[in-house]
């Protein structure tokens, strides 16, 4: 799995390396395979804007409690608050088809 920044393609095989990218600045855009990776590039979108999680709370209408879980990668979080968190910071997902290369990633 590959997370792309401005400069480098980071390989993502475990939580080491998963605690690692949330300490870096870059925002990992790119294929999320889950919940952590989603969460990680959720925290680093908002920490570049300059948001507080208290008041990505007040703009997006969520609490601030399930941003911070949903930050840290809770898998059951509800699809609807996370595309809202989403738009909040001037995100979008956009769903295409796997090719065969990148199938088995």
């Amino acid at each position: 799995m590959l997370f792309a920044d401005s400069v480098n393609i980071l390989p993502v095989q475990d939580d080491y390396l998963l605690e690692a990218l949330m300490e870096n600045e870059a925002v990992p855009y790119g294929k999320i395979s889950g919940p952590a990776q989603l969460g990680i590039l959720l925290r680093q979108a908002r920490k570049k804007q300059g948001i507080s999680q208290e008041d990505l709370s007040a703009l997006a209408g969520i609490g601030p409690r399930l941003i911070s879980e949903i930050e840290r990668g809770k898998a059951t979080a509800e699809i609807g608050k996370v595309l809202q968190l989403l738009a909040s910071l001037g995100l979008e997902v956009i769903v295409q088809p796997r090719t065969t290369r990148n199938w088995q990633e």
